[in-house]
């Protein structure tokens, strides 16, 4: 029995060895590591490697390292793909504009944040004793293939805004503006991605949009808002505020290329009545109320109301600056700029 027993420990040990063998087998090193260009040659892939003390560091250097070949950054990747997935989430209730091929981008993007403006990446990790590789690529064919048709899609979509904005005859107003502003949107991140599709395939540079290019767009669209003069007309209690308000609401619109007129005369009007309301409880706060219109030719076009309040903790004169401030903040960026904009946007419908 004892030679039995013995027998069998001894067979154990060996199976145990074998299996401590095969993992280390396992873990040698795979040959992109050391040389890239045999496993994935660049006339097929666009890939790199890079290395870390960690995953996040590692998967962090690979994609800037892809963001370089594509002439760019992560950041512009990243602020470009997002701007792409908020035009698509917010044309998702209008039946005059449908993203077909981009909407599986948009879920890409959300879906894999760290690949964030590049679709098709595939990513494979090594690790070492001290050390984390990984390599980072995509496929020209099948990438080519996916960013070609969503820019021509993207292309159907800027070429039929920018014929329906020719076809109005009244050049002076927000029907030929939002037109050409959505397909400028758009425009700016098909740019991007026929940039990535020229590195994919160098041939396409021959084949570019018809649309000529966002810039293009853009001179047109300014064009446009230049024919366009926005009155302004603030009623509020002191006029201080109204002041304030005034060029607040004066320098979004600008912003966006139209021309202002203080003294309330354009071709649209936006009347804004705003008032202040100081409240005592445990703290000093401020209620602010907002209702605001714009009219062109002497009808409503867009309204908008907000009311909020703002407090501090020892001072009523503090509580009722922070209102002000809140007012010239929704003109300027916040919901009033939100505002206007979706309904620019409501427009193409």
């Amino acid at each position: 029995m004892k030679k039995i027993y013995y027998l069998i420990l001894i067979i154990f040990f060996l199976i145990t060895s074998c299996a401590s063998v095969q993992d280390s087998n396992a873990s040698t090193a795979p040959q992109w590591v050391s040389n890239l260009e045999s496993v994935y040659p660049s006339r097929d892939w666009v890939a790199v490697t890079a290395e870390g003390s960690n995953q996040q560091q590692a998967e962090a250097a690979a994609m800037n390292a892809l963001a370089r070949a594509f002439r760019t950054d992560v950041a512009s990747l990243t602020q470009s793909s997002l701007q792409f997935t908020q035009i698509i989430d917010n044309s998702a209730e209008n039946r005059s504009i449908t993203f077909n091929e981009s909407r599986n981008f948009s879920q890409d993007v959300n879906v894999t944040a760290n690949v964030r403006g590049l679709i098709g990446v595939q990513l494979e990790t090594y690790r070492s004793a001290n050390t984390v590789y990984v390599n980072a690529r995509m496929n020209r064919r099948e990438c080519s293939a996916r960013y070609s048709a969503m820019i021509r899609e993207n292309t159907a979509i800027i070429n039929r805004l920018l014929v329906s904005a020719s076809a109005i005859q009244n050049r002076a107003s927000f029907d030929v503006y939002s037109r050409l502003s959505f397909a400028h949107s758009v425009a700016q991140v098909t740019d991007n991605f026929q940039n990535i599709l020229e590195v994919l395939d160098s041939s396409e540079s021959a084949r570019r949009p018809s649309y000529g290019g966002a810039n293009a767009i853009r001179t047109r669209m300014i064009e446009c808002a230049s024919l366009i003069t926005i009155g302004i007309t603030v009623n509020t209690e002191q006029p201080a505020d109204r002041v304030l308000i005034t060029r607040a609401a004066g320098s979004f619109f600008t912003e966006l290329g139209f021309k202002i007129n203080e003294n309330g005369a354009g071709n649209y009007v936006l009347n804004a009545n705003v008032r202040f309301e100081d409240i005592s409880q445990n703290v000093f706060s401020c209620r602010y109320f907002i209702d605001a219109s714009l009219s062109g030719s002497g009808a409503a076009v867009f309204s908008f109301t907000e009311n909020d309040r703002k407090a501090h903790p020892n001072m009523a004169r503090e509580a009722r600056r922070l209102a002000v401030r809140a007012v010239e903040d929704s003109f300027k960026e916040a919901q009033f700029a939100v505002e206007f904009n979706k309904w620019l946007f409501g427009m193409l419908e």
